[in-house]
This record gives structure tokens, C-alpha cells and sequence, in this order.
């Protein structure tokens, strides 16, 4: 039993001697255990990162300009344009303004408000120099305030606050503040639109100075005191109502009075002609627009 256990620890020690010696072997064969520890590590694994990387943004194509103004350029007998930039709380506010003569362009209003077409479709469809989106409407694209369309009454008139931009049966041109103003149902009007706020009251005087800070795009729609009818859109969500109404009482516009029509997504204004075009395209169908006819 002695000779026997004594045979088992010299064949344990042959057998550790050689493992050691195939160990060594091994080692030299593969370099360094630095080495080779790197050999064994995958090569094709990511390398983490502590952030989500995000897809950088695109150069910008064009550099902002600063404020501009292109002064009045015809378009056709009796229509002008104007497109100026302005700077409004250090935001670049992009204004195009269609100035009208209206003795030689008629206004109409166009109201569909079981169909409502887009901006360029009303173009098509009429014939229209120019269109401009109108008042508001509820979610049935019905008005809420009144409209007259070929004599013809629609809906309800705002009562003491607002304006009103009529065409009368003698061809005048009307642009008043319904409170110093109202509407009575007897007058003789072809066309008529409505809007709120007021933004320049007759003689104008700044009429709204309530500050909500609600920045959106913009359209108006104003008389000059040379009796031209002013078209105003804002293709940018720069001004308030408020900073609306003081930038168009002070500019050189010669405004007399004015009114907001519907703002935001409904902004849109079209001019087309042979020497001059321009769209700021509203962003939904208009139900109600006014319309600018060749005479």
C-alpha cells in the first residue's frame, strides 16, 4: 500500500513538471499575456458612449438679413406691392402688403364654407388679382360674424367691438370701428367682412394695447387716408396683436383704420400678375375670403 501511494505522488509531479513546461511554451508561442489577452478580445463591439449622439442639423441655406424694405412696386393698373422685414422683440418679421386703388379694382367676398377651397384654388376659380383669408369661423368653417356677399346677410354682426370693410351700393369704400359705428341692417351694402380686434381706430390711433405675448402669424386689412385699401400679412409668427397694432399706427403705411382678421394657420395672401407675384400661403382651406377683381 506504501509503495503504491508513493508511485501515485512521483507520477503527480511528472504530470504537473510537464504542464508547466506546455504553459511556458505556450506563453512564448503567443507573446506577452497583454498580448494575448488582446487577441482574445472581440474586435466588431461598439464602444459605448455616455449620450445619445443626435443627427446634426443642416447648415442653414441662406444667412438672415436684417430689416429691408422694398418699397411700393406696381403689379398691375391699380395694385402695388410692398414687402419689408422688421425687427419685433430681436425676431425678423416679414410683412407683404398689397396696396389697392379701388377705382380700378372691385372687391367681393367669397364664403363656402361647405366646401372651403385653398388660397390658390379661390384665385383660379374667380379670376382674382389678389386674395386675402378672411374672419373667423367655428369648427363647422361657418362664420361668427357677419358677412354680406352680393347684397346677401350672413351670419351675426359683432357688437361693439371690431371692424367692419364694406362696399356700399354707390361703390364707397367703408372701413369703420363698430362701436363708434354698428352695424344697422338697413344700410345698403354689396359686400361687407368683418374682423376683431380693431387695430387702428379712425384717425389713426392705436385701438389695442391688451398684451398677451401670444406671437402668431398675421393678416389685416386697412383703409389709407388717400382712400387705398391695404392688404397685410405676416408669412412669420412674430408679432403680437398688440405689438401689431402699434407697428401699424406708426408706420408709413398712412393708415387711417384697421382690423385683424384670422391669424395663425388661416394667414394667407395671394397676389398674381404678368410683372409681380407673391403668396403667403395659409396653412388650412378658407371658407371665408375677400377677393380683389380686375374692373
Amino acid at each position: 500500500m506504501r509503495g503504491t501511494s508513493v508511485d501515485q505522488r512521483r507520477l503527480r509531479g511528472q504530470v504537473l513538471r510537464w504542464v508547466g513546461l506546455l504553459c511556458c511554451t505556450l506563453l512564448v508561442a503567443c507573446g506577452p499575456v497583454e498580448q494575448l489577452g488582446r487577441a482574445l478580445q472581440p474586435t466588431n463591439l461598439p464602444l459605448p458612449t455616455l449620450m445619445p449622439t443626435g443627427t446634426p442639423a443642416p447648415p442653414p441655406t441662406s444667412t438672415p438679413t436684417g430689416p429691408q424694405d422694398s418699397g411700393w412696386l406696381p403689379t398691375a393698373p391699380g395694385v402695388e406691392l410692398r414687402r419689408i422685414s422688421v425687427l419685433v422683440a430681436d425676431q425678423l418679421a416679414l410683412i407683404t402688403v398689397v396696396r389697392l386703388d379701388p377705382q380700378q379694382v372691385r372687391f367681393a367676398v367669397g364664403y363656402r364654407p361647405e366646401d372651403p377651397p385653398t388660397l390658390s384654388a379661390w384665385a383660379d376659380e374667380t379670376g382674382a388679382l389678389a386674395v386675402l383669408n378672411g374672419g373667423f369661423f367655428d369648427t363647422n368653417n361657418e362664420t361668427v360674424s357677419l358677412i354680406i356677399r352680393s347684397e346677401q346677410a350672413v351670419g351675426e354682426s359683432y357688437v361693439g367691438r371690431g371692424g367692419m370693410f364694406a362696399v356700399s351700393a354707390d361703390g364707397r369704400i367703408l372701413l369703420r370701428a363698430l362701436s363708434d359705428t354698428p352695424y344697422d341692417p338697413n344700410e345698403a351694402l354689396v359686400e361687407a367682412l368683418q374682423g376683431w380686434p380693431l387695430l387702428v381706430r379712425p384717425g389713426g390711433v392705436r385701438a389695442y394695447s391688451y398684451e398677451d405675448g401670444q406671437r402668431a402669424r398675421r393678416s389685416a386689412i386697412a383703409l389709407d387716408r388717400s382712400g387705398h385699401v391695404l392688404l397685410i400679412a405676416t408669412a412669420t409668427s412674430s408679432f403680437t396683436l398688440a405689438e401689431l397694432s402699434s407697428w401699424l399706427s406708426a408706420a408709413d403705411l398712412d393708415i387711417e383704420a384697421a382690423f385683424n382678421l384670422d391669424g395663425g394657420a388661416s394667414t394667407g395672401l395671394l397676389l398674381r400678375s404678368n410683372l409681380l407675384s407673391e403668396r403667403v400661403e395659409a396653412f388650412v382651406t378658407l371658407p371665408i375670403v375677400l377677393l380683389v377683381l380686375p374692373r
